[in-house]
């Protein structure tokens, strides 16, 4: 829509689902863009963050932002910023009022293939799953698509200009980047979307009972002799580190049965990346101190031989990292574990347990079914992005090509 000549601001009328808004666009400055739109008679101004101060200075009840999500948290975004160090952060923040509405946590990088692209906070080897734009269920539709239209108009601003917005490895089902895929799409930006690494999830029944009972003969009879021979006897202790005093001892158990079993296949393992181990080790502090962690190991005649460690959602454990004596297979360690967390949750009456991405075999064995997950890129509807996005696409084809002669999975 055109500038008018008396006004000092751009003005656009949209809708989203049922909800009419409409947006103002205000120059913070000459180079930063600030969108309000009014929404159903209420304001909600929506405006660029370059810094975690802004939000980490402010009393903010997350709670109902992460929607039971862990990694939605401040206390694991921040540790991320700090120890990748993106020197580009680009936190797109809803307000109503005074209040923070809304945020989708991204940073910005740049290349010549790719342009100015947009990024999830905690991508790449950190491997964030279940990322989402942070709002309340009532807020979250409203935060969506103003965000939207904020995006739509930055992608040609000096300051907040972009060429590629790329989410890796989100939820296909996610309500958030639904309703932000939506917004985009609706303002003409080219959206495409390709199958990623699925997620798993276990469903818990209200008791071991019911659990055993949802199993193959073979499979409840081992889960049984677990427990009788092993798990239940003076042989066997399931510790369980949820105070910061006993992290240190905690983490080292885990990162050696990490590290040992990963050698042993040949693997560097996620603790020789000296970022993942700091970044770790903050965010597990962090998370401990509000409730939101724990570290799991499991002694066998007195020594550790398998350890995870679980961050906490709504009655949901969510399993990030694990590890077994490499030297103790023939007693099954990860078996011995698996049985010993799946009947604890059960007992504290969590309803799921997630194991997050990755097809490993003993999810579906312990009977986890599987989440899909995309990789979502939305391209600006002007000429040097699209050029960007045609090659793109031509690459993508070659490799599915290639990929399909080969028969390797495109997720791969």
């Amino acid at each position: 829509m055109p500038r008018a000549p008396f006004c000092d601001f751009d003005l656009h009328l949209g809708r989203h689902g049922e909800l009419l808004y409409i947006c103002t666009a205000f120059p913070k400055s000459n180079d930063a863009l600030t969108i309000s739109p009014t929404l159903l008679g209420n304001s909600m101004r929506v405006e660029r963050l370059t810094t975690l101060a802004d939000l980490t200075s402010s009393a903010i009840d997350w709670s109902p932002l992460v929607r039971g999500v862990p990694f939605r948290r401040p206390q694991w975004l921040i540790p991320w910023c700090e120890n990748y160090a993106p020197s580009d952060l680009y936190l797109v923040a809803a307000y109503d009022g005074d209040r923070l509405a809304g945020l989708l946590p991204l940073y910005r990088t740049r290349s010549a293939a790719k342009g100015a692209t947009l990024r999830l906070i905690g991508d790449g080897e950190i491997c964030t799953d279940y990322c989402s734009v942070l709002a309340t269920p009532d807020d979250l539709p409203a935060v969506c698509a103003a965000i939207a239209q904020w995006l739509t108009a930055a992608a040609t601003s000096p300051a907040d200009n972009w060429d590629l917005l790329e989410l890796e490895n989100i939820a296909a089902d996610d309500e958030g980047f639904a309703l932000l895929r939506n917004g985009l799409e609706a303002d003409e930006n080219l959206l495409h979307q390709r199958e990623a690494l699925q997620c798993w999830r276990l469903e818990l029944p209200a008791s071991q009972a019911e659990y055993e009972a949802s199993q193959s003969k073979s499979h409840r009879k081992q889960i049984r002799r677990f427990f009788k021979r092993t798990l239940d006897t003076d042989r066997a202790q399931l510790h369980v580190c949820s105070q910061l005093a006993e992290m240190p001892k905690a983490m080292e158990i885990l990162i050696d049965l990490h590290m040992r079993r990963r050698r042993s296949l040949g693997q560097p393992g996620c603790f020789a990346s000296p970022q993942f181990d700091q970044f770790l080790r903050q965010a597990t502090a962090e998370m401990i101190s509000i409730g939101k962690c724990e570290i799991l190991w499991l002694d066998l005649d007195g020594a550790a031989i398998a350890a995870e460690i679980h961050f906490l959602g709504d009655h949901i454990p969510f399993c990030y990292q694990a590890g077994v004596d490499p030297q103790r297979l023939t007693e099954d360690p990860g078996s011995l574990m698996q049985a010993a967390i799946i009947r604890r949750a059960i007992e504290q009456g969590n309803t799921a347990i997630d194991f997050l991405r990755g097809d490993e075999p003993y999810k579906a064995h312990w009977r986890a079914t599987p989440r899909p997950c995309v990789h979502l890129r939305a391209t600006p509807n002007r000429a040097t992005a699209k050029v960007r996005h045609g090659l793109w696409l031509a690459g993508q084809e070659v490799k599915n090509w290639v990929k399909s002669g080969l028969n390797i999975s495109a997720a791969d």
